[in-house]
């Protein structure tokens, strides 16, 4: 078995955001850390990162999280080699849709739900009493600014799962208050990433242009909230969702 001072188990690794934080660890210089990296399919991108890292150890694993047997088999690898991480970074979600009340597909809801809420379920369940039992953990789930005060129109989808999400965030932080594992979630306003892919341009620029700071929100501004959260910093910091909505909301 493989010991490590740290081991990141970033859940949705391959997104903009995960590959912008492991690059950020890196930088960081992390000694004797391990990052176990998840992804469905664009284990190209992870790969590549892969061999321009410096200082981090880095493990790619595939698995697709509407599936929950090959989550469950996901869990079992990561116990069976390194029994439980230090970190978990929770960023899985399917491209952004519109979907209106009168258009509702809970099919693709409930693939939602696989992906962003029983998946992080399922491993929360697996490492937290562990982590309880090791005094330290840290956890950190990506949310959105919309669970911050009244949702938009047309993303019921979208709202659901996040609003699950939060609550699910909410009674694990409750649950393990005062064990040294923090358990926090962050929402940011909408990023100009690879997520928004099946949005028209204009209504991106549309959201930045009612934004209170008159923009989107950098990639670089959401990894500085993550890296608080994910820090011995933020030791005195549990079951918050923090707002990184430029003033949006208050």
């Amino acid at each position: 078995m493989i010991s490590y001072e740290k081991i990141f188990f970033i859940i949705g690794a391959s997104s903009d955001i995960g590959i912008s934080y492991i690059k950020h660890l890196d930088k960081e210089k992390g000694k004797n850390s391990l990052v176990i990296a998840h992804c469905r399919q664009s284990i190209g991108k992870l790969v590549n990162l892969q061999t321009k890292l410096n200082h981090i150890k880095m493990e790619i694993i595939q698995c697709d999280l509407e599936n929950p047997k090959l989550v469950t088999d996901m869990i079992t690898q990561i116990k069976e080699k390194y029994v439980c991480p230090t970190h978990i970074l929770h960023l899985a979600a399917n491209k952004f849709e519109h979907m209106r009340i009168r258009k509702l597909d809970w099919k693709n809801i409930s693939k939602d739900m696989e992906v962003q809420v029983h998946s992080i379920a399922e491993i929360f369940k697996a490492f937290l009493p562990t982590m309880v039992k090791n005094n330290y953990g840290r956890c950190v789930i990506m949310l959105s600014e919309y669970t911050l005060g009244k949702p938009p129109k047309f993303m019921i989808n979208y709202n659901i799962v996040k609003y699950a999400l939060l609550g699910l965030m909410k009674s694990a932080a409750a649950e393990y208050d005062g064990s040294n594992v923090c358990i926090n979630g962050i929402s940011p306003s909408m990023i100009e990433t690879s997520f928004l892919s099946n949005l028209d341009p204009r209504q991106i620029e549309m959201n930045a242009q009612n934004n209170a700071m008159k923009r989107n929100v950098l990639v670089e501004e959401v990894i500085s909230g993550i890296d608080f959260l994910m820090s011995d910093n933020s030791s005195y910091v549990n079951g918050i969702n923090l707002n990184i909505s430029g003033g949006n909301y208050m």
